[in-house]
């Protein structure tokens, strides 16, 4: 009778829990979920996903979480408004007009075939459209002289939210889109809005879902997760030749081609160089970040040698270095800068960039001919100090101001180098930046805790979980019995509560509530092109 009585008061206690628990929310089907989304969103996700290459699960956390890289900081992959509006501006004074601000919308996929209106020809295939704001009518168009250079400018995390929170900070900036044409409504069009996928889509005028390079990591053809450009090592996941590689063929090889960039990711700007049938080894260059060594891959590209000869970084480095009054080895009294791994994430490395690119282009030749050279360049400093620091940082203030500051000097010497009237710059963002969880009320999702709870229902079927995609192991699948569907439709209803039981710590969670959900997408990512909403 004491037994019973016992379990008669557990069944009560523990049926009263249940009954005062908030219930779990309901998970609506793969196509309820896709077509919930906001009509912008889905397409932006859509033009991501490229079936060889893009995880097995598209996933999207339910705004204003979002998923923190590794279980902490901040990632910048979406397609909310927030992470997708950057700059886009075209500034050559004697070539294209000034003051011209226009407040349709445009994308990253409509800058290469701007640039071929004002090389005088088409593109071909483009998802984007020549800007006829930058390159006027067709008659126009014929008429304008032909720059001697165009040198496309990506500022690297310099999406409209870090420069609404800085707006005192970038003058130059400011200078181009008010003396040249500029578009206020520019979003980067696709999600992951990362900068392998962002740049291939600058430098081809085509989304991920045709050139290839969905994200950070792909998966090869063995269905290996890998690095999108393979750490320098091949270009071959890029699916379509880049402006660039056809204006050269055009041209019997004679333009000036460059990617003077931070890390192989930017080369789909310039595309294959020697490994695409027919192409031709162009300079492209890249960091060694724990030497701070510029290389490149020498069967493919051309590392050009005035690059490594540029001399100066010192002197920057003791001039940061004493800018707080004090010569003590350290940016702002924390970041050292007597350690190279460290260095060229500083405003001291902004303007050595700067110097070795504009002796490159002189060096080199850019601009000496009537053969319009291409010239393509990536400003890492603001992305990555904002994933150490986050956005609202004074770091990325520091570094925001001087690449603000060296545009200038870029406009000054290409005046010099190449000549007034002859040269023009596009300048825009890849993305723009995560605020943090408790500046918006929000919750940083955990994607170490999303892989533990996937592996406790499912077993080892998880390869990694990326912040908008889930890549799996389709072997173990199989051995497992477990399909896409099943691991989607239990992402689906992945809640605050659960992420938590995974993760360390008592983290941020803003207006979230424990049963709240946490995805507003988790589905197989092959039904997103057949979503009929």
């Amino acid at each position: 009778m004491v037994l019973l009585a016992l379990v008669l008061v557990l069944i009560a206690v523990f049926g009263f829990a249940a009954a005062n628990r908030p219930p779990r929310e309901v998970v609506p089907s793969f196509e309820q979920q896709a077509c919930g989304l906001n009509s912008e969103w889905l397409l932006r996700t859509q033009r991501g996903y490229f079936e060889e290459r893009s995880g097995q699960i598209a996933l999207l956390p339910r705004t204003p979480a979002y998923m923190a890289s590794g279980g902490g900081g901040w990632s910048h992959s979406g397609p909310w408004p927030y992470l997708q509006d950057v700059p886009l501006v075209f500034y050559g004074p004697g070539i294209i007009d000034e003051g011209i601000t226009s407040d349709r919308p445009v994308t990253t996929a409509d800058i290469a075939p701007t640039i071929a209106g004002l090389l005088k020809g088409r593109l071909g295939e483009s998802d984007g459209e020549a800007l006829p704001e930058v390159i006027g009518s067709e008659a126009q168009s014929i008429e304008r002289p032909a720059p001697k250079l165009i040198l496309t400018i990506v500022w690297d995390g310099g999406g409209w939210n870090t420069l609404d929170l800085w707006d005192e900070s970038w003058p130059n900036l400011e200078q181009l889109m008010n003396e040249g044409v500029s578009f206020s409504e520019a979003t980067v069009g696709s999600n992951p809005s990362v900068t392998p996928a962002v740049h291939s889509t600058i430098g081809t005028g085509v989304f991920p879902d045709t050139h290839g390079i969905t994200g950070v990591p792909v998966r090869d053809e063995q269905g290996e997760v890998v690095d999108s450009f393979l750490e320098g090592e091949s270009s071959h996941f890029l699916q379509v030749p880049a402006l660039a590689e056809l204006w050269d063929e055009r041209n019997g090889n004679r333009a000036e081609i460059g990617m003077f960039g931070y890390e192989p990711w930017h080369l789909g700007m310039i595309g294959q160089g020697a490994e695409r049938a027919g192409g031709d080894k162009d300079d492209a260059l890249w960091l060694d970040t724990e030497t701070n060594e510029w290389i490149t891959n020498e069967e493919h590209y051309i590392l050009p040698s005035s690059v490594p000869a540029t001399d100066g970084l010192e002197a920057h480095i003791e001039e940061l270095d004493s800018a707080d009054g004090e010569a003590d080895d350290t940016w702002r009294d924390d970041v050292p800068l007597d350690d190279p791994g460290r260095t060229e994430e500083t405003p001291a490395f902004v303007s050595h960039h700067v110097d070795a690119m504009l002796q490159m282009i002189e060096a080199e030749g850019y601009g000496e001919d009537e053969v319009t050279d291409l010239l393509f360049t990536n400003f890492k400093q603001i992305d990555r100090v904002g994933h150490y620091y986050n956005m609202d940082s004074e770091y990325v203030n520091d570094v925001l101001v001087r690449t603000d500051e060296e545009l200038g000097r870029i406009i000054d010497e290409l005046d010099r180098i190449v000549g007034p009237g002859e040269w023009v710059i596009a300048l825009t963002a890849d993305h723009g930046q995560q605020p943090d969880a408790e500046d918006i009320d929000a919750y940083g999702v955990n994607p170490r805790a999303v892989e533990a709870a996937i592996r406790q229902e499912f077993g080892d079927v998880v390869r990694a979980v990326w912040p908008t995609e889930v890549f799996l192991l389709e072997q173990a699948m199989e051995e497992q019995d477990v399909t896409v569907e099943e691991i989607a439709r239990f992402l689906g209803g992945h809640t605050l509560s659960d992420n938590l039981r995974f993760s360390e710590g008592e983290p941020f969670t803003g207006q979230f509530e424990s049963q709240n959900r946490l995805f507003d997408l988790a589905v197989p990512a092959d039904m997103l092109s057949e979503a009929e909403c």
